[in-house]
């Protein structure tokens, strides 16, 4: 116990100056970004700086997110690739997927289902087509997918240990070196079958069930229950859990290939193989979960207020390890590792957003000079305003979610910044952070993002940095904190 308790102290101690530097080399030189990582800026800790010049608009840099998730709350309004996150299927199946999940019933339960085969599709659907929807390598209904690339990109990062399917390992860590890509259908039928079985009850299925091996039911249910408790929660935790997923993975591949062969105990090679695993993580250290999150303005008591997000995580971490645990790798689930997961996500996480093509055809349809004649908006309107009515103001709903980004997390922050992360219409279809420039940068000059609304007032913006733990210094603040009056709360 006081090994592990060692080991997890270790693991968050901020990388030694060297592995940092090198660490961010291999960020930038990964995406190819005229950027640098300085590790000492201006008492800010890392930074971002630009080593050509930028005109405004430029795209500083694009970065796929090293781990990321849909909101609980938004996965009835939008079905997306569980891996980039850009929208599936078909309108008529987005449409479906929406109002199947919402039991609607004013629009004919028989058409929606017909909308979600593929049988039916709607008038003009067709510009704006969509990747087929592919399902998850271990045969869960948990994920889905735009490409057989995507679905195997995750489970290669992590949700191969994450996955409650027939076809996923029960070991938390496969033996074998070569990487297990088990057998799965390439068709639309399975996922159906089970989406209707799920948000459609008494629905009758469309294909025959398939049939497949037993599944570990006990990890599946272990699954099940981690996954409930983090809905019910803060779904922050199943980002958490992609974060020991994919540090178990990285840390076992090179003990399978012979990693670390002087040293003479078992013990020393899978610390080792932990460490450099854990790099990615090591670099954006925060003090645990429960000591940086900024106490309400409405609750009187702070310690409790911390003391039960401690237990928070103390009990999503018990549902965790009880189909994740690698003994192997102890320290990496002790509570202070876990909780210094969470505060990265809490300080250093970027909202994910992507435009939803629903919203792009219902304006074809209906919006004045949306781009058909008023003969075709009256025709296409019969079957479109009844599915437009039952969505209501949801019909715009995009995906919405939350991802950790290598680079970005790197980003100070101000109040008067030079960048922002910012999607632009029918370019950005995905869940990569894009950071545009906001005025020309020149080489040497730091990339800057606002983390909150820089247009609010100051002392505003001083409560908004409060969960960040810092106050900040930019011109504008200092401005403004000198100011009668503006600095009142």
């Amino acid at each position: 116990m006081a090994e592990n308790a060692r080991q997890a102290q270790q693991l968050l101690q901020p990388l030694p100056t060297d592995l940092a530097a090198s660490y961010f080399e291999e960020v930038i030189g990964r995406l190819g970004v005229t950027l640098e990582v300085r590790l000492d800026s201006k008492d800010k800790g890392k930074g971002v700086f630009a080593t050509k010049a930028f005109a405004e608009e430029d795209v500083i840099f694009e970065e796929p997110a090293l781990v990321g998730a849909q909101h609980t709350a938004n996965r009835d309004d939008a079905l997306v690739c569980s891996h980039c996150f850009r929208f599936i299927g078909s309108i008529g199946i987005q449409i479906a997927h929406r109002l199947l999940a919402k039991g609607c019933s004013d629009v004919n339960p028989d058409y929606l289902r017909s909308l979600w085969s593929g049988v039916a599709e709607l008038p003009y659907s067709e510009r704006y087509p969509l990747p087929e929807l592919v399902t998850c390598l271990g045969g869960c209904v948990d994920t889905v997918y735009c490409s057989d690339g995507c679905a195997a990109a995750n489970w290669a990062a992590h949700h191969r240990l994450l996955c409650s399917g027939p076809r996923a390992p029960p070991a938390p860590v496969s033996a074998p070196a070569e990487d297990h890509h088990p057998r799965r259908p390439s068709s639309f039928e399975a996922f159906r079958e089970s989406r209707e079985r799920l948000q459609t009850p008494g629905l009758q299925s469309l294909t025959a069930p398939m049939r497949e091996e037993p599944p570990n039911l006990r990890k599946a249910d272990a699954v099940r229950r981690f996954k409930e408790h983090a809905d019910e929660t803060n779904d922050a935790f199943h980002l958490a859990a992609q974060v020991i997923a994919g540090t178990l993975l990285r840390a076992d591949e090179p003990l399978s290939n012979g990693f670390a062969p002087e040293a003479r105990i078992t013990s020393d090679r899978n610390w080792a193989a932990l460490q450099r695993a854990w790099r990615p993580y090591a670099a954006a250290w925060k003090a645990p979960w429960w000591e940086c999150v900024a106490i309400p303005e409405d609750v009187t008591d702070g310690d409790s207020f911390r003391s039960d997000l401690q237990e928070l995580a103390s009990d999503s971490l018990k549902l965790l390890k009880a189909f994740l645990y690698d003994e192997r790798f102890p320290a990496l689930f002790h509570l202070d590792v876990y909780g210094s997961i969470m505060a990265m996500f809490e300080l250093n996480n970027l909202g994910i957003y992507v435009a939803s093509p629903v919203e792009e055809y219902f304006e074809l349809c209906h919006a004045e000079g949306g781009g058909l004649s008023e003969e075709e908006q009256k025709l296409t309107q019969l079957i479109t305003r009844p599915l437009l009515d039952s969505l209501g103001e949801s019909y715009e709903a995009g995906c919405q979610g939350s991802a950790f980004y290598a680079l970005q997390s790197c980003c100070n922050h101000s109040c008067v910044p030079n960048a922002h992360a910012f999607k632009r219409a029918n370019i950005d279809i995905d869940g990569r952070a894009t950071v545009l420039a906001k005025r020309p940068i020149a080489p040497g000059e730091e990339v800057c993002l606002s983390y909150i609304d820089e247009d609010a007032p100051y002392h505003e913006r001083c409560a908004a940095l409060a969960d960040y733990g810092f106050t900040c210094a930019c011109d504008k603040c200092v401005a403004e904190a000198g100011v009668p009056g503006k600095a009142a709360v």
